[in-house]
């Protein structure tokens, strides 16, 4: 069920990050970077409305809802999104008597993207409790594809970042309508010890969310305020690449095996409960890795192809910081802090957040002063490895997760295959057009490919050979 489920978990995440790759290198041709600006920080005011006001509501549903499939959340989830959307309205105008010179438009565009997003975000949170994968994928690709097609004559229209923003939000509009619609299960009423669960467990983990939204986009803040919208901008693009990639196939992961660990968890089977999660570490690092190698090696093939002329240089000179930068932050968000989940600790959670913020801020005000766009990506670099750090002495005093090494070495060696390939296709290939990025591309997913097989990572070679086996007996009538 594992394998089945991340397959289609993986198709739900790959199709959208490659719709999202084709939005960038779309909106960076179209755009200006000051233009592209506008988004990257009406993206991150969203991103931080998101984690005060709806993060509790969607950790609590992940959590309890996975364990307890046969009671439905629902009806207390739309309750208590309603009030917390009606809340964010109504404090809104309080913005202006402390600023009175925010934009209006951006405000009120972050503002919906907020509610938008984060609506649909707990919808597809049921569906992944639920283990309706199916439904998951269909939801995730309609929002993706409505949201660049709104864009793209956003952008024709001439109306900027503000309108992008728009139009991420009526994406999200579209998943919601196609997830209320397609569901013709009843909806359960809402219940008062429903709503109390969610609170005790969600609302101490807001500063966890808040922490991780702020840390998320105040790197671009700084940016902005330090070097101004159109260095924003090239950073923005440089830092949304690693996140197209490798943290929506990260989310593929742990869509598929988090449920399943929660489910074990509640069964109270410890031995279980372990091999999922190694399961888990163990699946994240080989569809995470050839991505991390592939991006930081072929940095100059990668930008020289799919962004805007006015981006490349400082795309490609940021991004293999930035991509090693994300592998650590995936670890962390993906792996390590399912401890603080799994042991019930949203304040050790919250912590561990909250340090990773205050370093954040620290360095990034530092380095951008000292060093710029590069201080920035270092900045980042630096933070991530060390609330890695943080958050794994932290979890020997919550719930200990396994790393098994011995497993994880074939991941490393067919990695280090990768990046061998791709080295010396660089060298022989040149250039970095379109041409130089195929073959470097199949050089090194050919290396890992072939490593991988061979290691037997994760399985592959087991799983590849019984599935020719099926095949064969099935094309022999057996």
């Amino acid at each position: 069920m594992l394998n089945r489920h991340f397959s289609i978990y993986l198709v739900a995440y790959i199709l959208p990050a490659a719709v999202g790759f084709f939005a960038v290198t779309a909106y960076t041709r179209l755009l200006s970077p000051a233009e592209y600006g506008v988004y990257v920080v009406g993206i991150s005011l969203a991103g931080i409305l998101g984690a005060i006001f709806f993060a509790w509501i969607k950790l609590s549903v992940s959590r309890y809802q996975a364990m307890s499939a046969e009671v439905d959340f629902r009806g207390t989830a739309i309750v208590a999104f309603v009030l917390t959307a009606a809340i964010l309205c109504a404090m809104t105008p309080l913005v202006f008597l402390f600023r009175s010179d925010v934009s209006v438009e951006l405000l009120l565009a972050s503002m919906f993207v907020a509610i938008m997003a984060n609506a649909v975000d707990v919808g597809q949170e049921f569906e992944r409790a639920k283990l309706r994968p199916y439904r998951f994928a269909a939801i995730s690709i309609v929002r993706s594809v409505a949201s660049v097609g709104f864009g793209l004559a956003a952008v024709w229209f001439g109306w900027g970042g503000i309108g992008l923003l728009a139009a991420f939000g009526l994406g999200s509009l579209a998943g919601i309508i196609l997830n209320l619609v397609g569901d013709r299960t009843r909806i359960a009423r809402f219940q008062r010890d429903q709503f109390m669960q969610l609170a005790r467990y969600g609302l101490p983990l807001t500063l966890a969310g808040l922490s991780v939204a702020l840390y998320s986009t105040c790197d671009r803040l700084i940016v902005a305020y330090l070097l101004g919208k159109d260095a924003a901008g090239i950073f923005g693009v440089a830092a949304d690449l690693p996140r197209q990639f490798m943290v929506m196939i990260a989310s593929s992961v742990a869509a598929a095996t988090v449920p399943l660990v929660f489910r074990a968890l509640s069964e109270k089977d410890v031995a279980v409960t372990r091999e999922r999660l190694t399961e888990s570490l163990e699946l994240l690092l080989v569809v995470v890795a050839p991505v991390a190698v592939w991006l930081a090696l072929a940095a100059d093939q990668v930008a020289g192809t799919l962004v805007g002329v006015d981006f490349r240089a400082g795309v490609s000179a940021l991004l293999p910081i930035l991509v090693l930068a994300r592998f650590f932050g995936i670890a962390n968000q993906f792996y390590v802090q399912i401890s603080f989940q799994l042991a019930e600790k949203p304040f050790m959670l919250a912590a561990q957040s909250f340090l990773t913020l205050v370093v954040s801020i620290v360095l990034m005000v530092a380095l951008v002063a000292g060093y710029g766009l590069y201080g920035a990506a270092l900045a980042t670099f630096a933070t991530e490895a060390i609330g890695f750090l943080v958050a794994v002495v932290l979890m020997h005093r919550a719930h200990p997760v396994p790393f098994d090494l011995h497993r994880l070495a074939g991941v490393a060696v067919s990695a280090a295959a990768m990046a061998a390939a791709i080295l010396i296709a660089r060298s022989q290939a040149g250039g970095t057009g379109p041409v130089s990025l195929v073959i470097v591309s199949l050089a090194g997913g050919l290396a890992y490919a072939a490593a991988a097989w061979l290691l037997n990572v994760a399985n592959v070679r087991t799983l590849s050979l019984r599935f020719l086996r099926t095949l064969n007996r099935k094309a022999l009538g057996v």
